[in-house]
């Protein structure tokens, strides 16, 4: 891509294209052309750069004929903007004096008018109602900025939401699933143990029927706060979504090493007081918790399989109770 337009010095702008231009609507054009008589026009190729990141030298640039693209982060990423026929570009960085921020290109063979910013001022002081036109440009531009910077956060919220539980912010079902095959792999290949926890809390349905859904919540967050805090910077702990189970992976670990760990969570849970914003104290908890250590061949949802049923187990030996 061509990086630096070219100017035709000596071209004028013709009175058609003059009232074609947003800038100028409903202003004394004559007066105006007066006063552009010694701006230059740039004539751009397709796909021809205008304006790049850090570009010194503050100018307005009314587009003639043709249309600019914008990008924001690279002239490769899909554009934000076009600028067409009639519009302005550069306008915040002409009234902040600061360097450009985007990519600003030529979409078609483009001819820009270059108003350097005495000439603008002189413009604005001259006519009022080009005054009144900017800052309507200025405010439809900053609307669909503020509306494009809304989306881009639309769409990274719905990127993270899907992988995080949003009550106790820990990773879900589908995250916890996914990390749980790539460490499968790499335990695998290095001939290392890998032991999955899969933790219940006791009676939690009968607590929730006799103390309510928020007490409920306090005690998900309380354990899964618990769960995160015992865990090592290489453990992976998830909630599974909506439930009252949690997952927890353990690399470097051995079933051996894994009953130690279920003992500690036991303990440190049932040893947890937990309050509500009413400063009202919950009755203890506790959970049970079944151990599931790598198999040769095995998947990853084989692998949580096998910890519920240890689960299964685990319940049938009553509160605070873990098995393999």
């Amino acid at each position: 891509m061509k990086t630096e337009a070219s100017y035709e010095v000596k071209d004028t702008v013709s009175p058609d294209e003059l009232a074609g231009l947003r800038l100028f609507a409903e202003a004394d054009l004559p007066a105006v052309a007066a006063l552009l008589a010694d701006c230059p026009v740039k004539v751009l190729c397709q796909n021809e750069a205008l304006l790049s990141p850090g570009a010194a030298g503050q100018a307005l640039y009314l587009v003639l004929r043709g249309s600019l693209r914008v990008h924001l982060d690279s002239i490769e990423t899909e554009p934000v903007q076009f600028i067409e026929a009639g519009e302005a570009v550069g306008e915040s960085a002409l009234a902040k004096r600061k360097p450009m921020s985007a990519y600003v290109v030529a979409d078609a063979p483009t001819r820009v008018l270059v108003i350097e910013p005495e000439t603008f001022w002189t413009l604005v002081y001259a006519e009022h109602v080009v005054a009144r036109n900017m800052l309507t440009m200025v405010i439809e531009r900053t609307h669909a900025h503020n509306a494009l910077v809304a989306e881009r956060l639309r769409r990274r919220q719905q990127r993270r939401q899907p992988r995080v539980d949003a009550l106790t912010g820990l990773r879900n079902r589908a995250a916890v699933v996914d990390l749980l095959r790539r460490q499968m792999l790499r335990s695998a290949m290095g001939e290392k143990p890998l032991t999955v926890l899969m933790v219940d809390i006791d009676h939690f349905r009968r607590f929730t029927w006799e103390f309510g859904h928020p007490a409920g919540e306090e005690v998900l967050y309380t354990v899964a706060q618990i769960l995160q805090d015992q865990a090592r910077p290489t453990d992976i702990t998830a909630r599974l979504d909506g439930d009252h189970r949690f997952v927890i992976i353990l690399p470097d670990c051995d079933e051996r090493g894994a009953r130690g760990v279920a003992q500690r969570l036991a303990e440190e849970v049932s040893k947890a007081v937990m309050v509500m914003p009413d400063e009202s104290i919950l009755p203890p908890m506790t959970v049970s918790i079944g151990i599931a250590e790598m198999r040769a061949f095995a998947q990853a949802e084989e692998l949580l399989e096998a910890a519920d049923y240890a689960l299964v187990r685990a319940r049938g030996r009553g509160r605070s109770a873990f098995s393999a």
